[in-house]
């Protein structure tokens, strides 16, 4: 049997129709038939039969951001995800992409990690490092957060009124650096709620990089990770933060139910001395790609920072895909650049004080794109103006 067989057989479900095309940030920046949906299931196609060398189709191929918006309108219900990942598992991982994923996923663990951070950013070897590295580091150092610090949780936090429930919170890799206040921000309003938090140690990376760039051995390992990490703790449910995590953990076989953090605070229940006070200012929303074609969780944010009085809310469906796309930010620097610079098109600075999203890659390519402006708008997780709001009330 062609080992191919499973690729060729979804992609000849494929009909050419280009309904995805207008959908896809690539081909709409690029306007080139390989960098469209359609054209990279040809590709695959090609190579998947024999017909067409690998090193010929991989620029396009690699080029794809996996936001699965063209799954998402696909008429024929192709699944395009299944298809990319299954190529890029045909395919040799280069050592720069093999060190590049491995630092991410464990680096943010390590405690002589979080040491490496806080003298890079109070020891002065930051200005040097960003002189001597040439602009390839610079365009690196530029996507740290300003009050960029890993992350270091105690395994258990007690609620803070009566207790309703007990519930494990998932940090991520990337995002225990990145999104640090967020994550604080969610241990915050949990226990406010009535929720016991505990924060496995043990916990690591969900895989969706490992499962994206073609490596699903790896993926499987860590999803048998967090799957021992959060089993046997009597939690009612494990919450996560950032929607590109949530995609990969809602696909383990979990014994506890697994929520996005707007979706489960949505759907709790609310002690009746938790007031959310007013709070004038107007946030930019933003939907990551994960969020809406994957997770279909849209509106789970907006219900969320509705419930804040006087918030004024601006939804940013005009943007595509900020380029972000896990470690696309890094290996695909001009792709991810221009589609950053579209996207911060789209957003409204001079009208916002904040910026809300609910991912971390997403944050990071806003939180950029933002200072170039010279705006003073800040880039938040939701959880965050929920507990700003909370915290008014006190």
């Amino acid at each position: 049997m062609n080992h191919n067989e499973p690729l060729l057989k979804e992609a000849d479900r494929c009909v050419k129709c280009g309904i995805c095309l207008p959908h896809c940030p690539t081909y709409s920046l690029m306007r080139d038939e390989g960098d469209s949906p359609r054209g990279r299931i040809s590709l695959i196609q090609g190579i998947a039969s024999g017909a067409l060398d690998s090193k010929q189709a991989s620029r396009h191929l690699d080029r794809c951001l996996g936001c699965l918006a063209c799954q998402a309108v696909c008429p024929s219900a192709v699944n395009y995800g299944q298809l990319i990942d299954g190529f890029r598992i045909t395919q040799d991982k280069s050592r720069r992409q093999r060190l590049t994923h491995h630092l991410i996923t464990r680096l943010p663990y390590r405690g002589w990690g979080r040491i490496g951070l806080w003298l890079y950013r109070h020891s002065g070897i930051r200005p040097l490092l960003r002189t001597l590295g040439g602009s390839r580091f610079r365009r690196l150092d530029n996507l740290l957060p300003d009050q960029a610090s890993a992350g270091r949780w105690n395994q258990h936090y007690s609620p803070v009124t009566p207790k309703q429930g007990r519930v494990g919170l998932f940090t991520g890799c990337a995002g225990r650096i990145s999104d640090r206040q967020a994550l604080d921000a969610a241990v915050a309003v949990l226990t406010r709620l009535g929720y016991e938090v505990i924060i496995p140690d043990d916990q690591g990376c969900c895989g969706a990089m490992h499962q994206h760039s073609g490596d699903p051995v790896t993926a499987a390992a860590m999803a048998i990770n967090n799957q021992q990490a959060f089993g046997e703790k009597g939690l009612d449910a494990i919450v996560y933060l950032a929607s590109g995590c949530g995609t990969q953990l809602i696909k383990q076989p979990f014994t506890t139910p697994v929520y996005e953090v707007s979706q489960f605070l949505n759907h709790c229940c609310w002690p009746e001395d938790s007031v959310l006070s007013p709070m004038d200012c107007a946030v930019g929303l933003h939907s990551p790609c994960t969020l809406k074609h994957q997770l279909k969780l849209a509106d789970e944010p907006e219900k969320l920072l509705l419930r804040i009085p006087g918030i004024r809310l601006i939804r940013l469906d005009r943007i595509e895909c900020c380029g972000a796309a896990g470690s696309y930010l890094l290996e695909q620097p001009d792709m991810a650049d221009a589609l950053g610079a579209r996207a911060i098109q789209q957003v409204p600075v001079q009208e916002l004080q904040y910026l809300a999203t609910s991912n971390s890659g997403c944050a990071l390519q806003f939180t950029r794109e933002i200072r170039k402006t010279g705006y003073p708008v800040k880039t938040v997780h939701p959880v965050e103006l929920i507990n700003n709001s909370l915290n008014d009330t006190q």
